[in-house]
């Protein structure tokens, strides 16, 4: 039993790319929290605070797995640069 939660341990620290601190059981030490992400477009009532808005039939159908956005424009009218994530249209239809 000692031997598997080891070698879940050393996969788990392994397999991560970001060392997070732990004691020899494994665990969080007190007082640790892990870092929280930037908020690109606070306070915005447009966008959920990433800079982009989920627009497409992921708007009507919340479970569909394809989702498309747009940038936010209070994040670019604000001097935020807006990148593309995922893939293209032509790379899922087309294989381009």
């Amino acid at each position: 039993q000692s031997q598997i939660t080891s070698q879940s341990n050393l996969i788990r620290r392994f397999m991560s790319d970001e060392q997070e601190p732990q004691n020899e059981q494994g665990e969080m030490p007190d007082g640790f929290s892990p870092p929280v992400a930037a908020v690109k477009c606070p306070d915005c009532n447009k966008c959920d605070g990433s800079g982009r808005i989920l627009g497409g039939i992921g708007v009507v159908l919340t479970w569909w797995p394809i989702k498309a956005y747009r940038p936010c424009p209070e994040f670019v009218n604000s001097g935020g640069q807006y990148t593309r994530k995922g893939q293209a249209l032509d790379e899922i239809a087309f294989g381009r």
